[in-house]
């Protein structure tokens, strides 16, 4: 954490845990659940197959990014069975949040002393733009009716138990962040902040700090 902050330019522990939340749901929530929406494809990205590196230990390092990204040690990739998406779905879904990024975001919220909600609102925001951009942009009628059972699932419907919490750690927050008369999620506005301002000069474009000055 000490080695990250220094360079990504943190001031404290308890932001270097707050981005790299931000940056591992990027990296690792956001093309699961992409994959398994859209394609109906189940990546196994796993705690032992996942490994953060340095920009510059990257053979690609085209985006010039301070932040680390993820290299994987081998890849397996499952498909629903006939008849049996939604069993799949949950065994994709606890492998993602239960057995891998719960883990990471205890580990992240005791080192950095931060709670875990702002972990998690940090990888609801990867996630909302996922099915947002999708609905608004999918012609498919099979994957738009995906698109919108898998989002109101992940965030509303799925138990405490596939996100090693005791509440689904996302309901809180999507709560109100819809219209009453569209399926499509409306502009989503943050219930806590991510500290990104403390390490640049401007807030996030979601940050609720900003809306409370006025």
């Amino acid at each position: 954490m000490d080695q990250l902050a220094t360079e990504i330019g943190s001031p404290s522990r308890r932001v270097t845990a707050s981005m790299l939340a931000k940056r591992y749901a990027f990296l690792a929530v956001a093309p699961v659940l992409y994959a398994m929406t859209v394609f109906d494809k189940g990546l196994g990205l796993t705690l032992d197959n996942c490994r953060l590196v340095s920009p510059d230990d990257s053979e690609d390092n085209v985006s010039k990014s301070k932040f680390p990204n993820l290299s994987l040690d081998g890849l397996t990739v499952t498909v629903p069975e006939n008849g049996k998406r939604r069993e799949w779905r949950d065994h994709v879904v606890r492998q993602l949040f239960e057995n891998h990024l719960s883990q990471v975001f205890h580990i992240l919220s005791v080192v950095g002393r931060v709670p875990r909600a702002v972990l998690w609102e940090n990888a609801l925001v990867r996630i909302i733009p996922l099915y947002e951009d999708g609905l608004q942009e999918e012609e498919d009628p099979s994957v738009l009716m995906r698109l919108h059972d898998d989002f109101k699932f992940i965030t509303e419907d799925a138990p405490a138990y596939m996100f090693g919490e005791r509440r689904n750690p996302l309901t809180t927050f999507i709560k109100g962040q819809y219209s009453e008369h569209t399926d499509k999620p409306s502009a989503y506005v943050r219930q806590t902040c991510c500290f990104y301002y403390e390490m640049s000069p401007e807030y996030c474009r979601a940050c609720p700090k900003p809306l409370g000055c006025h």
